[in-house]
């Protein structure tokens, strides 16, 4: 059972001990839900901070992100977001961050939760995909 507390990005303190780890997973709300092995690794003992770039203020997420980066030491950073394209400003959120803290050699790297199936899959910037345009209307009721 993981030790950690708390979990939303906007309430971690940016030197909490759980951010000195080695690796810390940046991850939506929905991604955690919806993949299984992320909560999982939560409960193993990862380090897991997680918010919603959509219904959380986006400004305070940033300046949160950019706080955490500046003062951890890990050397690694994962960052999930769910396929819909409103989610993905977590990413752009972590890569932002890295650049203000000066750390770009952290070793990042960058995924999506596909909302019907849970797989995990590289994020590619700037790349929608049908797939995600019909989780998007799905999502926020505009189906056709």
């Amino acid at each position: 059972m993981s030790t950690q507390w708390p979990v939303k990005i906007l309430l971690v303190h940016p030197r909490a001990p759980f951010l000195q780890k080695e690796k810390i997973i940046i991850a939506a709300d929905c991604a955690v839900i919806s993949n299984g092995m992320l909560g999982e690794r939560f409960r193993k003992g990862d380090t897991v901070i997680i918010g919603c770039p959509l219904l959380e203020d986006p400004d305070r997420i940033m300046n949160k992100l950019s706080l955490v980066v500046k003062e951890t030491t890990a050397r690694e950073i994962e960052v999930y977001s769910m396929e819909v394209p409103c989610c993905h400003a977590i990413h752009m959120m972590t890569m932002k961050g890295l650049r203000e803290a000066g750390k770009e050699n952290i070793d990042t790297r960058y995924y999506i939760v596909r909302v019907s199936s849970g797989k995990i899959e590289p994020y590619r910037p700037g790349v929608i995909d049908e797939s995600m345009i019909e989780a998007e209307r799905k999502a926020h009721g505009h189906i056709h």
